[in-house]
């Protein structure tokens, strides 16, 4: 009785998964290492237009390129097999990605994939068509703007639409069903992101235990808890317009910052329509984007050692910090250096102790090693602790660099 009851449990948390998954805006598929797809949402079938069987567990991804090719998906590739050939290639590395283009139909779409655990990673595709209109739009007004302002509604814009959607490897077939409701109901407790459904009282009916926030009530199970409780009301009301947006049929994606940790996250809610597309409830996916800036920042710094920032340059393979003339360089360490790029590289945004600790190179130091190397690194930068301009302590998250950084040389 007692496994009859659980495997009951673990289909309707299969069903309620592979529906909600169903449900989101995005497009979504889930490769295996083998290049055999795992899972695709009905929205990636549909923003591609592609045949059932391209879409059903088992599909190979060469095959799935092969087909967008010769419609014409990626514009003019030349010799079809050689380009081919180069996407499978890329895709054996399993490497975490971020692009948009556009389409041949017009359309433009954002493509995010990361790897899993497991092996093969997980794509989300988003329709950014709208988005790009509007950026034309402002740059086509851009000599009424100054130009700081422009870069930073594209900034925005850019982190707006990331939308950061990750799901663990699903079970590749459906031979034996116990075994692939195991590995869903595993893929949805583990993933960085948290899954989660409303219902029409607003109280929690499904989690993953993934909430990237501490619950404000302190419950240690959400089930059974309302959004006001788990949230409290500071996020609770900030997210309140798009929540009851989705009550009312209408997707929306709002952002907020945790007031305890400082932490920001971004959440989508997607309403839960029966047969009769009443709305029973609403799914939720969240997630900690704080981070989600911070390769931009490395890409733009690649095989550059020269950063300006402020008053200062940083000439990091000569070891030295130069302000305005007539004063004399500032030479720092090698380990002062290490920190400085490191903070330079995640200008402004939170950068983890953890974080600023890996990017000091050789044998690992004790905390209080990194606290006296970041007050001399404050000290040559003339910026005081008691009342820091350039490098902020967020205390129980890092630290903060905030500085507009330009990457030369």
């Amino acid at each position: 009785m007692q496994l009859a009851d659980t495997l009951h449990r673990s289909r309707a948390t299969s069903v309620m998964l592979k529906s909600g998954l169903n449900l989101i805006q995005q497009g979504l598929s889930i490769y295996g290492d083998d290049l055999k797809l795992i899972f695709a949402n009905r929205q990636f079938g549909a923003m591609f237009a592609l045949p059932a069987s391209l879409c059903e567990p088992g599909a190979d991804f060469a095959e799935t390129i092969w087909h967008l090719a010769t419609k014409g998906e990626y514009g003019e590739v030349g010799d079809l097999k050689a380009f081919v050939d180069q996407r499978v290639r890329q895709a054996l590395t399993f490497e975490q990605h971020y692009m948009e283009r556009e389409r041949a139909n017009g359309q433009w779409v954002s493509v995010e994939g990361g790897p899993l655990r497991q092996g093969g990673w997980v794509t989300v595709y988003t329709d950014i068509t709208e988005v790009r209109r509007q950026e034309e739009m402002l740059r086509s007004r851009s000599d009424e703007l100054s130009d700081r302002l422009l870069d930073r509604s594209e900034e925005l814009a850019r982190t707006n639409r990331a939308l950061e959607a990750t799901i663990n490897r699903l079970h590749e077939t459906q031979q034996h069903l116990e075994a692939a409701e195991a590995r869903i109901r595993l893929a949805a407790e583990t993933t960085p992101a948290h899954i989660a459904r409303l219902d029409l009282d607003e109280r929690y009916t499904y989690t993953n235990q993934r909430l990237p926030l501490k619950p404000a009530n302190g419950a240690e199970n959400i089930v059974g808890h309302t959004a006001r409780e788990v949230l409290g009301a500071p996020i609770y009301d900030a997210i309140t317009p798009a929540l009851r947006s989705a009550m009312s049929g209408e997707p929306k994606v709002v952002e907020f910052t945790d007031p305890q940790s400082g932490y920001q996250i971004r959440a989508a809610f997607t309403p839960d329509t029966n047969a009769a597309n009443a709305v029973t409830g609403v799914y939720v996916l969240s997630m900690d984007i704080t981070h989600s800036n911070g390769s931009e920042m490395q890409a733009a710094s690649a095989g550059k050692s020269i950063a300006r920032f402020g008053e200062w340059t940083a000439k990091l393979e000569s070891l030295e910090l130069i302000s305005k003339p007539p004063t004399p360089p500032v030479h720092l360490t090698l380990a002062e250096a290490a920190l400085l790029r490191a903070f330079l590289e995640n200008a402004n945004r939170v950068i983890s102790r953890a974080e600023v600790h890996q990017a000091v190179p050789g044998p690992a130091c004790s905390d209080r090693t990194l606290d006296v190397r970041i007050a001399r690194l404050r000290q040559k930068l003339k910026d005081p602790a008691k009342s820091p301009r350039l490098l902020r302590t967020i205390y129980g998250a890092g630290y903060v660099f905030t500085a507009d950084v330009e990457w030369i040389g």
